[in-house]
């Protein structure tokens, strides 16, 4: 829309003139500006300069109207947006109006003269008086004379103050209203004033119609009536129609040009309204309208691209107006469907717009070439582009869509109009120097950019193949090529055969361009083995399809794609040449210089020139054995192939092969330069038919002898077409094939590459050739389940059975077991969960320079030679960190003397590989657990190990008191167990004191049965409070107990490995941290060892207080049915600082038994926790009455830190 005035792009403002004091004008008009209806305006500094703003007096609404010249004024719009203003203001100061009589008249003379500037035009007039403020000079009478002189009402005779602010801004509103109604007033005086003119119809020439109602619109924008200026200038562009005759092909081209300006105009402005409102679909329509009405208005061919040219401009305005609406336009509810085609989606769409336009600046340029060609034909020599003279001889055009007039020739319009040979040669002159090609690129990649918003991708790549074109048209030749080279790929993926031949052609012709020979060669193969693309014509007989754009090589039929197999085959064939794209060149040839090797791969654009399919008709086969293979080859090139030679790879190069067509010799200069005979080693057949035919297959059986184990594949086959040039194709397999989609659903094709209905279906490219059956044996043996860490030995016996044994190497190695076995109860954690040996290693036997007895396996080892009936055996050590299966692997390879033989001689020489495996299972050997307990009948308060924030259970030790610490050690396996010794290696003896129970000190060798249970105690005392003390850790050494020479003993394993096991295992457990911290309050038992029924007895709770404070301690007892006791249930204690209460009670027993006595229930007031002694240290056994004897007479133990047995 840039091409366009501002003043028809912009919606108009009304004008109003400012006349006198200039240093108030920038302070109004910024003022007006901000108005709800923005005024624009005109400073006129002085009033001797009034007479820019005058033009003639307006004519009655009935006089009589000449036939005009033209339909709408060129400078009308921009006139009245900036030269006729709609109110005059006229800013006097109060000295001038309240001064002497000098000033006063002045001010009248002034007065008149813009009276007579503005008599008949309807212009509005507003006096204002300027002082500094409210408080002044005033007279009324002075201002009433003024009102009267200017003729004005009193409402536009207004007071404006300056220098108070508020009364300021106060004026600069009252002015702004006062000039804004009378600018209402009078655009709309103006519009029905020539609304009555075109009602009283004193006229005959519609040109006069369309103009009237063309100002009626633009009246009612500047009121911002948009529904009647809609109306308007649509009436305005219907009345145009009527001046279009049925016969305007023998119009001159200036009519014709002048007649789509002034409907461009009105259908632009019909658009702004229409998009400006929210109606895309009607604007749309009207779109639709315009261009199917004036499309057809093309007028003589000689000025048929400037018809073109302004299409183009239609599209290209409506798609940026169409864009500008869409991204500010606001949800609009659906309103009555208009009558019509409905809009569809891709019509709002401003990519579509641009897209035709760019296809419009196309059909321009090539009309401009074939104007151009005629002028220069008929063109007289010598002859001047007098519109192309200096400026002051050139005038402007006086009307819409004229020409430019020729100032020289005479004062009339008609003596000023060029002739239409002038019009022609100037347009032409200008044409010639405008870019089309840059244009049309602009405008297509525009387009690309909004379809690429949407992710329109068909779209996208037609857009891309046009800017191809226009490249290509431009001589551009690679930007050209690198958009074809994308768009092809789609098209070959969308099997769009037409438009993928015009590319093709298009990429042809850049290849020759840019000479790329072997890129030629590949676009014209393709380009020849397309299909036809056929429709039913109206006869109902196939054909061809063609278009404006087929591309170079023009419409894809038979005899094109033969023409191109010809050329392109002769090309490779050494036979022809490629024609040079520039004179003075010499054209591409294929020499020896310049050898051609194409590539096919499984994804290539070529294979619809030439695919190859391999069958083995055997999956598996042993070496030195037989199999056959069938090698089918297709084209689909319009003509037969002949090819030179065949040549067929595998992955193993001794089963390759060469087939040779017959009478074919390999010329002299081929042999010379190194690529002629291939080695001696590689099979040639001769006289082999390797003539392709169209669409069928050409099938090949050939014997292969495959003398190496392993995989063997076909690789590729390498199609000799000339001296020096060759197709080399990846082959597939007929069971994986993948169709060529372009060839899938044409008639009369052989589908199948192989005959046989098996091979096609199971048919495979790769044969898998068996390994040589080895002839030596490898074992693995390993005494039961292992436990978890020791070293558990495993040997390996490799025995020769008829093979030599040279060059041998083992490896070991481990894996996860498959399939798993199942979990064993005397693992601590699932044997099936095991997911991999990570929990394991491989050790072996260290040296006796080495410092460790084992070291970690790294590396194969070294097998030494073997001769038949010989055999060698080694031990790897496994060592668990958790019990897992793991699954022990080992390869042995190796070869045979006569394999070295052979080897010597040069040929490849494969080893022999002996794989076994062995499960090995292991499980924990000792569960160990441990606990801490208070000495017997004392306990104490510990109030942190009762904290409630705590999240887990914490151990709590008094201080400076010694805890028994209890071991616990369950043989979780199925095996026996040696235990040698349990300590408890602490930390730090300062912080605490370990010392084990009993006077037997170490245990010696315990043997532990499968879940046989061990007990150790030890004495452990916390010498340092804190709230973390690390007591030490757990340190138990065990062995597996031996068991040779009896009935259990392995007879796999020689005794002197077994042996290994004896070496003892030391294993650590560190112990968790514990609170540790001085008691307030220890409570001791005092109760004899047992009781006889019926006899009473004493029993005493001894209550310490350790603190210095006093300490208040309420208690409760719960009887029990088994005694009588005497005493208080409960009560509160108060216990002096560092004393000790003794809370006795007589006891009767009435049962026998083990008995439990009635437990008491301490509570600390202070530290608000409370205790009582466990269940167990308060219990008694009752003996059944005796006579004579007296409990209370009975020793006690003595309490504090007795030594206490080793229990087992």
């Amino acid at each position: 829309m840039d091409q366009y005035p501002e003043e028809l792009r912009t919606p108009p403002m009304p004008l109003v003139a400012l006349v006198g004091m200039p240093e108030l004008h920038s302070a109004i008009s910024l003022s007006l500006h901000t108005e709800q209806l923005p005024l624009n305006t005109l400073a006129i500094p002085d009033i001797s300069k009034i007479s820019i703003i005058g033009g003639k007096e307006k004519k009655p609404v009935d006089a009589r109207m000449p036939p005009p010249v033209g339909i709408l004024k060129a400078d009308w719009l921009a006139k009245h947006r900036t030269r006729s203003p709609a109110v005059l203001a006229v800013l006097l100061s109060c000295e001038q109006v309240y001064g002497d009589p000098a000033q006063w008249l002045q001010v009248c003379s002034n007065i008149d003269m813009i009276k007579g500037v503005i008599r008949g035009r309807n212009i509005k007039l507003v006096l204002a008086v300027v002082q500094p403020s409210v408080v002044g000079e005033m007279n009324e009478d002075r201002l009433t004379a003024l009102r009267k002189r200017a003729e004005i009402d009193a409402k536009n005779c207004l007071t404006f103050i300056t220098h108070d602010p508020g009364e300021l801004k106060r004026s600069l509103l009252r002015l702004g209203n006062v000039m804004g109604e009378l600018a209402s007033m009078y655009y709309r005086d103006e519009g029905r004033r020539v609304k009555l003119r075109i009602e009283k119809r004193a006229y005959s020439s519609t040109e006069l119609s369309v103009r009237y109602n063309f100002k009626v619109a633009v009246y009612a924008e500047f009121r911002r009536d948009w529904v009647t200026a809609l109306k308007f200038y649509e009436t305005a562009y219907s009345l145009l129609q009527e001046v279009i005759t049925a016969h305007m092909d023998l119009q001159p081209v200036q009519r014709i040009v002048e007649l789509k300006a002034v409907a461009e105009q009105l259908h632009f402005k019909i658009s702004t309204l229409l998009l400006h409102s929210g109606k895309e679909s009607e604007a749309v329509k009207w779109f639709r309208q315009h261009i199917v009405w004036y499309k057809r208005l093309v007028g003589p061919p000689e000025g048929a691209f400037l018809h073109w040219a302004w299409v183009c401009k239609q599209f290209q305005v409506f798609a940026e107006l169409l864009d500008n609406s869409l991204a500010t336009a606001s949800p609009v509810t659906a309103g009555t469907p208009s009558p019509g085609p409905p809009v569809t989606d891709r019509e709002l769409q401003p990519g579509y717009y641009l897209q035709i336009a760019a296809s419009y600046m196309v059909l321009r340029r090539r009309c401009f070439e074939s104007a151009f060609a005629t002028f220069e034909a008929f063109e007289e020599e010598g002859a001047v582009d007098v519109l192309a003279g200096p400026r002051e001889e050139i005038g402007p055009p006086l009307y819409v869509g004229q020409a430019p007039r020729l100032l020289k020739r005479g004062s009339t319009v008609d003596l000023q109009s060029p002739t239409e040979a002038e019009f022609m040669r100037h347009v032409i002159a200008v044409e010639k120097n405008f870019a089309h090609t840059n244009a049309a690129i602009d405008l297509l990649t525009r387009a690309h950019e909004h379809f690429k918003k949407i992710q329109a991708f068909r779209m996208i790549y037609q857009l891309g193949s046009e800017m191809g074109r226009e490249y290509f048209n431009a001589r551009e030749y690679e930007k050209a090529k690198r958009l074809f080279d994308s768009v092809a790929e789609m098209y070959r993926k969308e099997s769009w055969v037409s438009i993928l031949g015009a590319t093709l052609g298009y990429l042809r012709e850049c290849a020759r361009q840019l000479g790329l020979l072997q890129e030629y060669i590949e676009y014209a193969l393709e380009l020849a083995s397309l299909p036809i693309p056929a429709t039913f014509g109206p006869d109902g007989q196939h054909t061809v399809i063609s278009g404006p754009e087929v591309g170079p090589a023009g419409p894809l039929g038979q005899f094109q794609r033969e023409q191109v197999h010809r050329e392109v085959i002769g090309l490779l064939q050494g036979a022809t040449s490629v024609l040079p794209a520039r004179e003075g060149e010499t054209g591409m040839a294929v020499t020896a210089e310049q050898p051609v090797a194409l590539e096919i791969d499984l994804v290539s654009p070529l294979r619809i020139c030439l695919s190859a399919y391999v069958a083995f008709h055997e999956q598996i086969v042993k070496p030195g054995v037989k199999t056959t293979l069938t090698l089918s080859l297709l084209t689909h090139l319009p003509l037969s192939l002949r090819l030179l030679e065949l040549e067929v790879h595998f992955s193993q190069p001794q089963c390759s092969f060469i087939l040779r067509s017959s009478g074919y010799a390999v010329p002299e200069n081929r042999l010379s330069n190194g690529q002629g005979e291939p080695s001696e080693s590689i099979p040639i057949r001769n006289d082999d038919d390797l003539e392709l035919q169209p669409s069928k297959w050409k099938r090949f059986t050939v014997d292969i002898l495959p003398e190496q184990s392993g995989k063997l594949e076909c690789l590729a086959v390498v199609a000799r077409v000339g001296p020096v040039a060759t197709i080399r194709c990846q082959v597939e397999g007929p069971a994986t094939q993948n169709g060529i989609f372009l060839w899938m659903y044409e008639p009369g094709l052989d589908t199948s590459p192989v005959k046989d209905s098996s091979l096609a279906y199971f048919g495979q490219k790769i044969l898998q050739v068996e390994e040589a059956e080895p002839l030596v044996h490898v074992e693995l043996s390993a005494s039961g389940p292992a436990l978890v860490g020791e070293t558990f030995p495993v040997r390996i016996l490799v025995t020769s059975k008829g093979h030599p044994v040279i060059g041998g190497e083992l490896d070991v190695y481990l894996g996860a077991p498959n399939p798993a076995p199942a979990a064993t109860p005397r693992s601590t954690s699932p044997v099936a969960s095991s997911t991999g040996p990570g929990s394991a290693e491989i050790l072996r036997a260290g040296a006796e320079r080495d410092s460790k007895p084992y070291l970690k396996f790294v590396g194969p080892l070294q097998v030494p030679p073997l001769d038949p009936d010989e055999e060698w055996t080694t031990t790897v050590y496994v060592r668990w960190s958790e019990p897992k299966a793991v699954n022990l692997m080992v390869l042995l390879g190796y070869q045979t003397k006569e394999n070295l033989i052979s080897d010597l001689a040069g040929s490849p020489s494969p080893r022999l590989r002996v794989q076994k495996s062995l499960c090995l299972l292991s499980e924990e050997s000792l569960d160990i657990s441990y606990q801490y307990v208070a000495p017997f009948r004392r306990d104490s308060l510990l109030a942190g190990g009762l904290a409630s924030e705590q999240t887990k259970p914490t151990i709590a030790l008094p201080l400076d008191e010694a805890s028994i610490f209890v071991v616990t050690v369950k043989n979780s396996s199925s095996l026996k167990v040696n235990l040698h010794s349990i300590d408890v290696v602490e930390r730090d003896v300062e912080v605490c004191s370990v010392r084990k129970a009993g006077t037997r000190g170490d245990i010696g060798s315990v043997r532990l049965s499968p879940d046989e249970v061990f007990t150790q105690l030890f004495h452990v005392r916390p010498l340092v409070a804190s709230s973390a003390v690390d007591i030490g850790a757990i340190e138990i050494s065990w062995s597996r107990e031996q068991t040779v020479g009896n009935a259990n003993s392995s007879p796999d394993i020689p005794v002197g490995i077994s042996q290994g096991f004896a070496d003892p295992i030391t294993r650590h457990f560190n112990l968790s941290p514990v609170l540790v911290e001085s008691p307030p309050l220890t409570v001791t038992f005092d109760c004899p060892p047992y009781a006889f029924l019926g006899l009473p007895f004493m029993c005493s709770m001894n209550i310490q207080n350790t603190t210095t404070s006093l300490q208040e301690v309420s208690f409760s007892v719960f009887d029990t049915q088994s005694f009588i006791f005497s005493g208080a249930h409960s009560d509160t204690l108060s216990i002096l600082p560092k004393s000790t209460y003794a809370l006795s009670y007589k006891l009767v027993p009435i049962a026998a038994g083990m008995q439990q006595l009635p437990q008491v229930r301490f509570t600390s007031t202070r530290y608000n926790a409370g205790f009582q002694p466990s269940s167990l240290s308060t219990q008694l056994f009752i003996y059944p009455s005796s006579h004579g004897v007296d409990p209370q007479k009975m020793k006690q133990p003595a309490l504090g830190n007795p030594g206490i047995p080793l229990v087992s």
